[in-house]
């Protein structure tokens, strides 16, 4: 799992250095906005940015392009999460304890504070995964909405890192570029996912779940190693992958199909792995009939009505996954249509879920959050640089294999599942995406598809950009 990387010891003291001197301002900036109860902040974002860089530096063996990719996108995260957390309960006149926050953040806060003291009444949480993280956390740290956060800001810096160890296993000899580069450059694309990034400084399940994602895919991507050594100890994924399940089984999981869905792919791939293979699934399995006891049926009832194609289902799914606009009213009869009709249109469905959210403020105003959050551009591209790799490489006898199929997989089914109406629920896969495109950047910039991906590109930016105004045009009237 680790890279050989030595760097300069003179490196490694800047570096150190510049990562102290930005620990500093954000002490004397948590004083200035918190006052006493700034020691606390500090801490708990300094502790969110140390261990994804601790575990970094001991998976790459210090390499350095890679971690400042981490530092820059820990630096955007802490601010974003510092902001968040200052607007909440200071802003309005609350406590850090007592934050004016609502909607699932309110819900998932008020289950973890009835447990805590019983202060409030319980509140109805289907998956009690993240709230479950949140009540952990005060048991130790006591009642504060920084922690939670502080929690999700690591999560997602985790996952940036397990993202570069991913592509480092998979794409290993594969391409002319070092491990420790691949690496680099998954993390760097993962960083730039800015909606992706957002939901780290958010009191959101998100980042439990993506992260979750990433530690089974790293798991799964043994099976895609090429070197012997490479894949290192079976029994350390093995574990790395239970703790994923356990922890989808009590945060979504109907995300544990769509992780089982990429164990069957790579095993296409590689069937002298069947066995680890079928190890994997079945723990999937049990994590699924955990998942479904602790919602009380819940997560099977929906996936039934996914399928069901009745009245009564329809109008219960559009309650849940309720599009708005014109494409709400166009599309608002989807969920009682059949199977083969939702199949038929899920050619739009997958392109509202590429394109939203929209990169324009919505009715949250315009703020520099909203901008923020909404710079979809990163996804954009990289969507694109992997679309091509499906349409143009895919089917190609020195591709990736069925592995590589495994994010479209994932987008497909959301997109078929909700309308395309719900942009959180590609986040988890949107690092898969990355590790695709990855691999067709590095080809590319070793001779290949020199003149069919530059027209790819052309072609891609021209539609998205013809969608992406008539999108803008249809929602201003």
């Amino acid at each position: 799992m680790s890279i050989v990387h030595i760097p300069s010891q003179k490196s490694q003291r800047i570096q150190l250095g510049v990562e102290l001197a930005m620990m500093c301002v954000l002490l004397v900036a948590s004083l200035s906005a918190f006052g006493t109860s700034g020691i606390g902040v500090a801490c708990a974002f300094a502790a969110a940015y140390g261990v994804p860089r601790w575990l970094y530096a001991r998976l790459s063996g210090g390499e350095e392009k890679g971690a400042l990719v981490l530092a820059v996108a820990g630096l955007a995260l802490v601010v974003w999460a510092f902001c968040n957390i200052y607007g909440w309960p200071e802003a309005v006149g609350h406590a850090l304890s007592n934050p004016e926050i609502s909607s699932d953040d309110n819900s998932y806060f008020r289950w973890a504070l009835h447990y805590y003291d019983g202060s409030v009444e319980e509140i109805d949480t289907k998956f009690i995964g993240f709230p479950l993280m949140i009540l952990l956390s005060w048991q130790i740290f006591g009642v504060s909405i920084v922690w939670p956060i502080a929690i999700n800001v690591m999560l997602t810096l985790l996952t940036i890192v397990l993202t570069g160890q991913m592509a480092g296993r998979a794409l290993e000899d594969r391409v002319k570029a070092d491990r420790a580069h691949v690496a680099y450059l998954a993390m760097l694309g993962t960083a730039l996912l800015c909606y992706w990034m957002s939901h780290g400084a958010m009191l959101l399940k998100e980042p439990l779940t993506y992260f979750a994602v990433a530690l089974a895919a790293y798991a799964i991507a043994r099976m895609k190693a090429v070197r012997a050594e490479s894949g290192g100890r079976m029994w350390t994924d093995i574990a790395l992958f239970v703790i994923a399940i356990a922890i989808l089984s009590i945060s979504r999981t109907g995300v544990i199909y769509f992780v089982m869905a990429g164990v069957v792919l790579t095993m296409m791939d590689n069937r002298q792995m069947w066995r680890y293979g079928t190890m994997l699934l079945g723990f999937s399995l049990v994590g699924i009939g955990v998942g479904i006891y602790w919602s009380n049926g819940f997560s099977a009832e929906v996936q039934m009505r996914i399928v069901a194609g009745t009245n009564a289902g329809g109008d219960i799914m559009n309650n849940i996954y309720k599009a708005h606009g014109a494409y709400g009213e166009a599309m608002s009869h989807y969920f009682e249509l059949p199977i083969w009709q939702k199949l038929l249109l899920l050619p739009v469905t997958c392109i509202v879920q590429l394109f939203i959210p929209f990169p324009w403020p919505g009715v949250e105003g315009l703020s520099i959050g909203s901008l923020a959050t909404r710079f979809q551009w990163g996804w954009y591209a990289i969507a694109g640089v992997a679309l091509f790799y499906l349409f143009r490489l895919s089917w190609k006898k020195q591709s990736l294999g069925w592995w590589a199929l495994w994010p479209f997989v994932c987008f497909a089914a959301a997109a078929f599942s909700t309308g395309g109406a719900v942009s959180r629920y590609i986040l988890p896969y949107e690092p898969l995406f990355v590790v695709v495109a990855v691999w067709v950047i590095c080809k590319y910039r070793e001779g290949h598809w020199r003149r069919s991906f530059r027209i790819w590109l052309a072609s891609y930016s021209l539609l998205a950009a013809a969608i992406l105004i008539f999108c803008y045009l249809q929602t201003s009237l």
